[in-house]
């Protein structure tokens, strides 16, 4: 066997390779789907999915909620304030903020979405 031979042969399997890879490339990757617009109304239109709807729906806004907390966190930070506790109930269209500066306390209100500031009380 000589070496031109070799490389021949090494180049077809390496070429085989990379078409391979490109060739699934499409198919595999995490995130891709070109049936999604087509078939998403279906789902939503199935009886499971009528069933659940309100579970769906509140699983999607839980996993919001710590985004919306730490938005509003860092909203009242960068006023001059230490945050000590955040709450927002999900419906609610304000954010209520337990902060604290120059040794005073303060409860700070929150628009939702906006993250206007409605409100800082005393305490």
């Amino acid at each position: 066997m000589n070496i031109n031979s070799l490389l021949k042969t090494t180049a077809a399997g390496s070429m085989a390779a990379v078409l391979l890879t490109i060739t699934t490339g499409c198919v595999t990757t995490p995130g891709y789907n070109p049936y999604g617009d087509l078939y998403e109304d279906i789902y939503k239109d199935s009886s499971v999915y009528k069933k659940h709807k309100e579970t769906i729906n509140n699983v999607d806004k839980d996993i919001y909620r710590p985004a919306i907390e730490q938005r509003a966190a860092n909203k009242v930070r960068s006023m001059g304030y230490r945050v000590e506790d955040v709450k927002y109930k999900k419906g609610d269209n304000k954010i209520k903020v337990k902060a604290y500066r120059g040794g005073e306390d303060y409860k700070i209100e929150l628009s939702y979405p906006g993250y206007n500031v409605l409100k800082i009380k005393e305490d």
